[in-house]
């Protein structure tokens, strides 16, 4: 069973939708917060170990949606800086497939409080 480590990074708005998928799946994932740079949106990256990799995918695909939003930016005209809105497309969901690795859980000793 080849093990394969996937960074998903997706919108927050995607994020619970897919979350669910993955449970509803029992594909295990943890979620950790980020925030994009260009759009200054929060999104959210699931860092996945799994055999299961198109399945992942296809639940990426179903779960993760393009949007059209409009942003404030500066550019240069050849005298000074101006404010300009830009269309941009942000959101979709960008996979890093980090190849074969081996998923340990170390479980410790446990504390009594």
């Amino acid at each position: 069973m080849d093990m394969n480590v996937m960074l998903i990074i997706v919108q927050e708005r995607d994020a619970a939708g897919l979350a669910a998928a993955f449970k509803k799946h029992r594909i295990q994932a943890t979620k950790i917060d980020a925030g994009g740079l260009v759009s200054n949106r929060r999104l959210n990256v699931f860092l996945v170990g799994t055999d299961r990799v198109e399945e992942t995918l296809k639940l990426v695909e179903i779960s993760c949606r393009e949007r059209a939003i409009e942003i404030e930016d500066k550019e240069y005209n050849g005298h000074m800086f101006v404010d300009v809105q830009k269309n941009i497309v942000i959101g979709g969901a960008t996979v890093l497939l980090l190849g074969e690795a081996r998923l340990l859980k170390i479980k410790g000793l446990c504390d009594q409080e």
